[in-house]
């Protein structure tokens, strides 16, 4: 193996059948939020779920993070995401979701699935790209690129996410609500 293919050091792979249905896992869940379907989207969710979004900062200095340690534009558990967020979406409450009305055309094109064993057994740490699209009335699409990092837990049903953290790669975000992104 050359030094260009090289893994770093600290990769460890996954067995390919359980690559496979990690990926399968996040086209699902893609798909789910694409549709607005929260209904079978949350159960995705672990109860102890939680999303965050940190303040993406440009530094001159490339080995500082690119984030702001500590400041989050985004930090959501799995309650307020369905009580606050996925709620105003059902058909009683869509009426006075304002903001929603005519919905958002939303893509998310997630790429770069690459899992690692977690630090307990039947979890798995998830690196990927994520891309947005956001089309709402004629406006042009607003994309988003970023980058995720995610927890997921084994269980007899499939997968379940247990936290997420969404990096965005502009440090000015112009997506009209940063959940899309989830």
């Amino acid at each position: 193996m050359s030094a260009r293919t090289a893994r770093p050091a600290r990769f460890r792979a996954v067995d390919a059948e359980t690559s496979g249905s990690l990926r399968h896992f996040y086209d699902i869940e893609a798909r789910l939020l694409d549709a607005y379907d929260y209904p079978n989207w949350l159960p995705l969710l672990e109860d102890e779920f939680v999303y965050r979004v940190p303040v993406t900062v440009t530094r001159d200095d490339p080995s500082l993070a690119p984030v702001f340690p500590g400041a989050y534009l985004v930090d959501e558990s799995r309650d307020s995401l369905a009580s606050l967020w996925a709620r105003r979406f059902e058909p009683d409450h869509i009426d006075f979701a304002w903001g929603e009305v005519p919905l958002h055309r939303i893509r998310r094109f997630v790429t770069n699935v690459v899992a690692e064993p977690g630090e307990r057994e039947g979890e798995y740490m998830i690196d990927s790209n994520v891309l947005v699209s956001v089309v709402h009335q004629s406006h042009p699409a607003v994309i988003a690129p970023a980058g995720r990092r995610d927890l997921v837990r084994r269980r007899p049903d499939g997968w379940g996410l247990v936290s997420r953290t969404t990096v965005f790669d502009e440090s000015v975000i112009r997506l009209p609500h940063l959940r899309m992104v989830i």
